[in-house]
């Protein structure tokens, strides 16, 4: 209780500056082990503000010998200043835990962008094949309609062609129908006068057997005239019938060849819908990832499916077995007029028994119509 002089006070800082260079407080080289920087600097805190309570205490004591509420004055402003100081190191340790997890919150968020990146250059590396693919069957399928215009207009040259020979054939049958009628005429002239001039050598020289065989023989001549016109009736029923079958199977297969082109068509605007959509959605992708107002008009990847969806229902279900349909009537009518074809062709053989050369033409038409009823049997089951 005996109050301090100076002396006490000098030798207090002289024990504070001892303290505090052991601690190594002013010492920037000498760091404490610790998981960070942060560790080692709440570490040296702790150990300068244990020094300086001993401190204080030291000097509350010497003050409180003179003045006791000086003292109490003093030892509750240390106190604060202690409960200050101690709130520190706590806030500096959760500030120190949230700017930990921002840093792996932006580390994912980086990973997560590159992965992005990634992706995207990805899609434009797939944008840019399909458009070379789209470029390369554009150009190819312009060489096939130039073509096809230039095939289109060799088949008009030929049929005009065909027209001609065709009005030439008819003119050179009309000369040839007329002379054979004039021969006709002239045989049954003769052969009249011919007769008459058998009868009377018959009747003068009284030659019986002669005069049976003469009848025989235009008995047999009208018996042949008749099975000649009545195969020629049946002829031209049966090329009638042809006719006919032949134009219903033509008529038959345009119509579901008109059938298969529009399916076609509007499968093809679904295609080119989707494909628009698509592109609209890269675009997105590339120009504005967090989104853009304009893209509220965008169709949805559900619409997108649902158009695929519907474009694959064209080639299985009612409508793919209502043109199987079709297209078997179709076959069978070729097969109808086939045989029939044959039937009449087989009414014409030659004394050695060989077909006239329309047989091999009609095999030809057989064989194209076949190939063309696979095609669209491709085409409504979807595999071209």
């Amino acid at each position: 209780r005996k109050p301090s002089g100076r002396l006490e006070v000098v030798q207090l800082m002289e024990a504070m500056d001892s303290m505090l260079e052991k601690a190594g407080v002013d010492n920037k080289l000498i760091g404490i082990s610790g998981p960070s920087q942060l560790h080692n600097m709440l570490e040296l805190m702790r150990a300068e503000q244990n020094i300086y309570n001993i401190v204080f205490h030291e000097l509350i004591r010497q003050v409180s010998v003179d003045c006791v509420e000086r003292g109490q004055l003093l030892s509750k402003l240390r106190q604060k200043y202690v409960s200050l100081l101690e709130r520190i190191p706590h806030q500096m340790k959760t500030f120190y835990r949230e700017m930990m997890a921002q840093r792996l919150l932006d580390r994912h968020i980086i990973e997560e962008l590159f992965y992005f990146k990634e992706s995207i250059a990805q899609l434009t590396r797939e944008l840019y094949e399909l458009r070379e693919h789209d470029w390369r069957v554009t150009r190819e399928a312009e060489q096939a309609q130039q073509e096809l215009a230039e095939a289109v207009r060799e088949a008009e040259m030929n049929a005009n062609l065909v027209e001609e020979y065709r009005e030439l054939y008819e003119l050179q049958r009309t000369r040839l129908e007329e002379q054979i009628l004039l021969l006709s005429q002239e045989r049954d002239i003769w052969s009249s006068a011919a007769y008459d001039l058998a009868l009377k050598v018959i009747d003068r020289n009284r030659l019986i057997l002669a005069r049976k065989l003469y009848v025989s023989e235009k008995m047999l001549f009208k018996v042949l005239k008749h099975f000649i016109v009545l195969l020629a009736s049946q002829d031209t029923k049966d090329v009638a019938d042809l006719q006919e079958e032949t134009e219903h199977f033509r008529l038959m297969l345009g119509c579901i060849g008109a059938e298969i082109d529009s399916c076609e068509e509007c499968i093809k605007e679904k295609l080119h819908i989707i494909r628009q959509g698509l592109a609209r959605w890269l675009q997105y992708f590339q120009e504005d990832i967090l989104g853009d107002p304009a893209f509220g008009g965008m169709p949805t990847l559900l619409l997108l499916f649902q158009l695929l969806n519907e474009s694959l229902q064209e080639y299985e279900g009612e409508v793919y077995l209502t043109k199987m349909e079709s297209l078997q009537n179709i076959s069978s009518l070729q097969e109808r007029w086939t045989e029939r074809g044959h039937k009449v062709l087989n009414r014409h053989r030659d004394i050695n028994g060989v077909l006239p050369p329309e047989h091999a033409a009609m095999e030809e038409i057989n064989h194209r119509a076949h190939a063309l009823c696979q095609q669209y049997q491709i085409r409504i089951s979807g595999d071209n």
